[in-house]
């Protein structure tokens, strides 16, 4: 039987899900540039992760933009803890860049929905 835990990663999922799939989300794209290992004789070669999920976007609320951590035009990311294709969503990171409803955002923090150790959500803090 599923524990408590399990049943919250299954309801985000459902409730984050893209609107085509029945959810309250949209699709979105997580991409990550890594640079390879340092070689003195070749240059690096970046290598990108893209992987496609879905999330919902939430503007903040005046009271929280204080110019200096979450100033104005920073949006809030509701984002899955699953890609579409049903695999684990990988913790998004710093600097990484999301393309949601048509705009690429990059991630200035992220606060994982961690319970017990079991991811079952993103709250990204993004910025155009």
């Amino acid at each position: 039987m599923p524990d408590i835990y399990d049943r919250s990663k299954a309801l985000a999922t459902r409730m984050l899900a893209p609107r085509s799939k029945g959810g309250k989300g949209l699709e979105l794209v997580l991409r990550r540039e890594t640079l390879g290992e340092y070689d003195p004789d070749a240059p690096p070669a970046p290598s990108e992760l893209v992987v496609n999920g879905s999330g919902f976007r939430e503007e903040y609320d005046n009271k929280y933009i204080d110019g200096t951590l979450i100033v104005r035009g920073d949006v809030k990311l509701l984002v899955s803890p699953v890609q579409l294709t049903g695999a684990d969503m990988p913790i998004p990171l710093s600097n990484d860049r999301i393309k949601f409803d048509g705009t690429t955002y990059t991630v200035i923090a992220v606060g994982p929905w961690n319970y017990a150790g079991l991811a079952v959500g993103f709250e990204l803090q993004v910025r155009k």
